[in-house]
């Protein structure tokens, strides 16, 4: 497993790469402290994931998150950085980010968040959700328990009916569900499920109904918050972005 570790503190990227490794010994881990280098790395290495800080010295994370995703779309990238206000966690999901790690989050929340990533899951600590940073639309999240991937949970309204689930989808439906959390835009997804652009959104606005919710940033953050995972990423060759685990 290969990941690359974009941060421009390199005493922070030493931390992380010691806790990393004695959670997997076999990890190999790339890091780079600035945007131009950690996107020539995402460019041209074979890999599993991206750990992608906000605050980089030539430029803002998420200008190298909208790059990597329009290069390399089936590349897994995990947010992490200092902020933690709403827009932040919004913006990092509606570009497509896999994960969203606060440094404040103890170890714990960084083993999630690879383990997340790996099985095809979107991580968002349930400290984020017990904040009420994503309850601009909680209406459309109907979720009588909030379970963050951390192992904690937070108590929503015990009103609420059950969320729905996959049953009742297409297999196309499904398949899209799939590419949607692993964060592929539709074009990306048509290639991916050799269809026209136009039946991706097609596809789109079915799920978005089915699960009661109006965006696709809803519908990621509600597939996080009730434990809906694509399955582990395609093997793809080095040239696709994907390193064998």
């Amino acid at each position: 497993m290969r990941v690359l570790l974009i941060d421009d503190h390199a005493l922070f990227r030493a931390g992380i790469g010691l806790l990393l490794r004695e959670l997997h010994p076999t990890i190999e881990i790339l890091e780079a402290g600035r945007m131009s280098d950690g996107l020539e790395l995402a460019r041209v290495e074979p890999l599993n994931l991206v750990f992608l800080d906000l605050a980089l010295p030539d430029g803002h994370g998420f200008d190298a998150l909208r790059v990597m995703k329009t290069e390399r779309p089936a590349l897994p990238v995990v947010v992490m950085t200092a902020l933690e206000d709403r827009d932040t966690v919004n913006t990092a999901i509606d570009l497509h980010a896999m994960g969203f790690v606060p440094k404040s989050q103890g170890p714990q929340a960084l083993n999630a968040a690879l383990q997340s990533a790996l099985v095809g899951g979107v991580f968002l600590p349930s400290s984020i959700f017990d904040r009420g940073n994503l309850t601009a639309n909680h209406d459309n999240w109907s979720a009588p328990m909030v379970h963050g991937t951390d192992g904690n949970s937070g108590q929503a309204c015990a009103s609420l009916p059950p969320p729905p689930t996959t049953t009742g989808l297409t297999p196309r439906e499904s398949e899209t569900l799939r590419w949607l959390i692993r964060g592929l835009p539709n074009k990306s997804i048509a290639s991916k499920m050799q269809v026209e652009d136009i039946t991706v959104r097609k596809y789109v606005s079915h799920l978005l109904a089915h699960f009661n919710v109006k965006r696709r940033t809803e519908l990621i953050v509600y597939c996080a918050k009730n434990g809906i995972i694509s399955g582990p990423p395609m093997r793809d060759t080095p040239a696709r972005g994907i390193a064998p685990m």
